[in-house]
Parts: structure tokens; sequence; C-alpha cells
């Protein structure tokens, strides 16, 4: 056999990366570690390196690292090669092996495709990571690896200012972190002047072919308390088509953890909520966050997309807003609880003219509780609960409701998996979920779809990890999104404006909806339309 396929291979896991579909990634990659042991050659250069950057890009920072592992192994000893698997290796923590790697790249030749730059910039990353863990300045270790940080930083940086600019801006934010830090830096070059000749080496964020030029340019002006060109920056960082889950995550690593900005005042509080939402988007990544931590930062985007869109117009803060309208939701969200207070599902809120006639509640519309039927059922058969066994805990809002004894209208597990509840007494103080009403269609490139839930009965969790649509018809639909146990109930939002297209119920094996072999890993929503269908087929009556 020989390498001829390699380009077969590195679409395949672009394929896979660009649709979150890490599974499939991890699978890609596990046939391509078991080919590099069987082959007498090593994977060509040129092609390692692409599927490295690949895997970097969408921080599949585990990945890379054993792909690489098997290159060297396997004979593919180029410095590109080594200084990807060194840099996988500390963006996973792992800071002890990374530093001989990288030393020894220090030492290979200056000509061609050299990677000693990159190298000493590395090792300056993890030497910064080590004092900034340390946390303790006072520590003669932690000075040491300030020490180290700074002068990997500077010396690479002034070799060639113009080409390492990024080795300069890191030598500006341990400069202005040591001051902080109360570290003596008087005999250091002045970070002001070093950050200014910085920003004058620059290309304007609108001419930057690179999005770590902007990322440099952002952390400069910050440097200089320049908060309006450092915000419009941020703006311009997050709208580049080079700012992918890696590039954001590390400029926001840098701003939090170096630079130590945060949300709760400026210039943190307009440019830190907007590599969030940024990070959501481009990462699909979960994020996971107590309750009584999703009100605090609605209010934090709020203030940055007002702030933005008084200085830069109308169209500056989408990115916030759309990340706003996904928190928000979650107070409509809650958690099935037993009487003990242990979870058990999901629920959210619905209006009751969304399904049900007008007729059906004489005193007028009213707020129920959608779940699945295996969660709560009418007579709490097989595992599911009882309405008068079971609690609505909305987390956000801080309350705990009790149903009505009697289901408003349900449908068994094995059909539509939907049950309605009323809530006894008081509602809730939060807005039903909007339905999209549309069919669901699949598209090419696939849709997107998110999930807010209670994963394993505990808090809540926005669930963006590997969330493509993979195929529906007129009551399921089949996705990637992953979910865990006490996630059934839960609401399934469509990529646009966060309306509900789905209720999760299940996740497995799944036959494939458009009749193709083999069946595939998947979870499994019953579309909002099937179930409006289902009531018009057999109405509800009430009380």
């Amino acid at each position: 056999m020989s390498w001829s396929d390699a380009g077969d291979i590195y679409s395949r896991l672009t394929a896979a990366l660009t649709q979150y579909q890490w599974t499939a990634a991890a699978a890609v990659c596990q046939g391509l570690i078991r080919r590099v042991h069987e082959e007498r050659t090593p994977f060509p250069e040129m092609a390692a390196r692409e599927v490295l950057a690949a895997l970097r890009k969408k921080r599949q920072f585990a990945l890379t690292a054993r792909v690489a592992e098997a290159f060297i192994r396997s004979g593919q000893n180029a410095p590109r090669v080594r200084r990807q698997y060194a840099q996988a290796l500390i963006d996973q923590g792992i800071l002890l092996a990374p530093e001989a790697v990288l030393q020894a790249l220090t030492l290979d030749p200056l000509e061609g495709d050299s990677e000693v730059a990159e190298a000493h910039g590395l090792l300056g990353r993890l030497y910064k990571q080590l004092y900034v863990n340390a946390d303790t300045p006072t520590n003669s270790y932690a000075r040491t690896f300030f020490e180290r940080a700074l002068s990997e930083y500077l010396q690479t940086y002034r070799l060639n200012p113009a080409s390492h600019s990024w080795h300069g801006i890191n030598a500006v934010a341990l400069l202005h972190r040591g001051k902080e830090d109360g570290i003596d830096v008087t005999l250091a070059p002045d970070a002001d002047m070093l950050a200014q000749a910085v920003l004058a080496s620059l290309p304007a964020s609108s001419k930057a072919k690179d999005a770590f030029d902007i990322a440099t340019r952002l952390e400069a002006l910050i440097a200089l308390g320049r908060t309006k060109e450092a915000e419009r920056t941020a703006l311009d960082y997050v709208a580049h088509p080079g700012a992918d889950a890696f590039e954001i995550a590390s400029t926001l690593r840098q701003l939090e953890e170096v630079w130590r900005l945060t949300s709760d005042s400026p210039p943190g509080s307009t440019i830190l909520p907007l590599l969030r939402a940024a990070q959501l988007q481009h990462e699909g990544g979960a994020l996971q966050t107590g309750p009584r931590q999703v009100e605090p930062e609605i209010d934090r985007v709020r203030q940055a997309a007002k702030t933005l869109e008084k200085k830069f117009g109308e169209d500056a803060p989408v990115t916030l807003q759309w990340y706003e309208k996904g928190l928000r939701q979650t107070r409509s969200v809650a958690r099935i609880d037993r009487l003990s207070g242990k979870g058990h599902g999901t629920g959210w809120l619905v209006r009751s003219e969304d399904f049900f006639p007008k007729n059906l509640f004489p005193d007028g519309p009213r707020l129920l509780l959608l779940t699945n039927a295996h969660v709560v059922n009418a007579d709490g058969t097989d595992g599911a609960l009882a309405p008068d066994d079971a609690r609505a805990n909305f987390q956000v809002l801080e309350q705990v409701f009790d149903f009505e004894p009697r289901v408003v209208w349900s449908s068994p597990p094995d059909q539509l998996d939907a049950t309605f509840l009323a809530f006894r007494g008081k509602q809730p103080k939060a807005e039903a979920l909007t339905i999209y009403k549309k069919k669901v269609r699949f598209t090419e490139p696939a849709a997107r779809m998110y999930i807010i839930g209670h994963p394993g009965g505990n808090d809540l969790r926005l669930s963006l990890n590997d969330n493509v649509l993979l195929g529906c018809d007129a009551q399921f639909l089949h996705y990637r999104t992953p979910t865990e146990g006490g996630s059934s109930g839960s609401p399934v939002f469509e990529a646009e404006d966060w309306r509900v297209a789905g209720l999760h119920h299940a996740g497995g094996t799944l036959e494939r909806l458009d009749g193709k072999q083999p069946p595939y890993e998947a979870n499994e929503g019953i579309g909002v339309l099937a179930i409006k269908e289902g009531i018009a087929a057999a109405p509800a009556s009430w009380p």
C-alpha cells in the first residue's frame, strides 16, 4: 500500500470536523494511526501538517497528540509535526513532556521552513502557563517560570519584530502581569513602547489575512488603554473567517488568565462576553453553568451588546444577541425532580394555545410543561413518575412548582413520548419557548441543533457539542448532539433563532431515517409538528 489516498483521509477528517462529528473524526484518526503503523513509509509531511492543523483548529488536542505521536514514531519527524505534538500536549495541560521536544526544536537549523521561532514561542507559552498556574509570584520557582517565559518571548521577538509580533505581545502581557504581581520589571523593556512597536508592525484589521494578527492587535490596544479601538478590533476578530475555535479560545484564555480581564469592568465587560459567545458558536462546545450564574451573565451580555451597538451600530452585537437569547431560554427549562429533590428528567414551558384549542381552557391560555411520557405519565408506569410524585424545578428562577394530578395530554413512549402537565396553583414567571412552525428539512451542509437540559439530573447545560442534524422525517429528528441520562424531555432548538423544533427523547444505535445502511449512533427527538398532529388526532379533555 502507499499514501496515495492521503488527500482522501484529510477530506474525510475535515468533513467530520466541520460538522462537529467528533466520533467520526476519532474514527478517521484511529484508522490513520493503524495505517501509519502498518505502512513502510512515513505519512507525507505536508499531509501530516494539514491533518494536525485541522485537528488543532477544532481544539481536538487529544486526537492531535495521538496522531502526531504515531507520525513521529513511524519516522515522520518533520519539525512542524513535532511542534504540533508539543502544542497539543500543552493545550491539554501536560507541561513536563513537551519541554524536551521544544528544546530540541530550538537546536534545529534556521534555514528553510524553520520552526525555531515557533518552538521558542511555545516554550514561552509553557513557562507562562506554569507561572499562571502557580499563582504565587513570591515563590522562587514561579519567578523562574516568569523570567524564562519573558526571555523566550523577547529574544525571539528581537530577532525579527515584523515576523514575530505574537512573541512581542506575549512579552507585553507578561510585563503587565508581572508589574501587577509585584515583580520588579524596571530592567525589562518598557511595556507600552513595546506594545506600540508591535501595533505599528501589524496590518489593519480589515486587511489582516491571519486571524492571530487581529488578536495581537487586540492585545496591544488593551495594553495601551485604547478601549474603543480594542472593542472594534474584537468585533473584527470574531467576524474573521480564520478565527475558529482554537483561535478564539486561545485569545479568551490569554485575556482572562494573563491580562486578568473580568466581565465586570471595561474592556473585559464587552470583549469577554463577545469572545465567549463566538467560542460557543465555533467550537460546538457545551456551556455548563450554575443556575445562579445565568442571570448575571445575561445582564453582562445585554450591557455589552448595548455598549457595542451604541459605539459601532446595530449590526455589531449580532453574536451577543444570539448568545443572550440562548441564555434566556434557560429560564423556561425545568429539571423534573422527584419529591426527594433528585433530578429525574427535563421539561419546558409551552403556551397552551400553541398545541391545544383555545376552548380547552375556558379561563384563558395558560402555561404548560412538556416532557417525555417516559419521564412523567398519568400512572407513573415503566420508570416514569406520576404527576403528583414530580415537581418542576426552575433552577434559574429558583422556584419549584407542583403539578395537577391529572395530565393534560399524553402519548406513550413507543409513539410520541410526550406528556403535557398543568401547574397546580401559581405558574412560573417565565415565557413559554417559541415553537418552530416549519417542517425541519435536511440540507447540505446539515443544520445544527441545540439542546438545553439537565444531563444526569444536574445543573443546566447548553449542549452545542457535535450538534449536526443527521436526518428527519414527519415524526423524528436525528441529530448528533451528545446527551446524558436526565436530558430526556429537553427542548431541541433550531440554529437560527432558538425556536423549538423537537422534544428530545432517546439516543443510541438508530436505524437511519433515509433507509440507508448501516445504522448510526445518534439521538432522536420527536418533532413538535408531529406532536401537534397527534393532539389533533386524539384531542385532549380538561379538566
